[in-house]
């Protein structure tokens, strides 16, 4: 399926594009071989694997408050299938191939800097999200 309007899909949340930064998004469908050699010609015999871990990421915005920080998280959890793994059933969008890919995904460890606190609110540094796959 061609693109259809997101970049990526948390469980039935496509997060909105005021969430990412605009030059931040990369997907990436990983190549892996299971038991390639060469002959004693030096031909290169492949066996290439059809299930492999993707990886998607972007970051946010910075300046992102708590308030609109907390949201964006908020319905990433919900979504997830299993909370303690940080797992749940990602679409992301791949511009090598013009298509999307669901596959299980975990989102790994999140580092938010805060860039300003007071008394009323917080406002971060662009903050990293990735999703990689199972």
């Amino acid at each position: 399926m061609a693109y259809n309007g997101f970049l990526i899909k948390v469980g039935n949340y496509a997060i909105p594009f005021k969430y990412m930064k605009a030059d931040s998004y990369t997907a990436y469908r990983s190549i892996q071989d299971l038991d390639s050699y060469r002959d004693a010609n030096g031909v290169l015999h492949r066996t290439a694997l059809t299930h492999v871990p993707n990886k998607v990421e972007f970051e946010t915005p910075a300046m992102l408050t708590d308030k609109t920080f907390s949201e964006l998280m908020s319905n990433i959890q919900t979504n997830f299938t299993n909370a303690n793994e940080r797992k749940a059933s990602v679409t992301m969008y791949v511009p090598e191939t013009n298509e999307y890919v669901t596959q299980d995904m975990y989102m790994p460890d999140i580092t938010p800097k805060i860039y300003h606190a007071d008394s009323k609110k917080i406002q971060y540094d662009s903050i990293r999200l990735a999703f990689i796959g199972y």
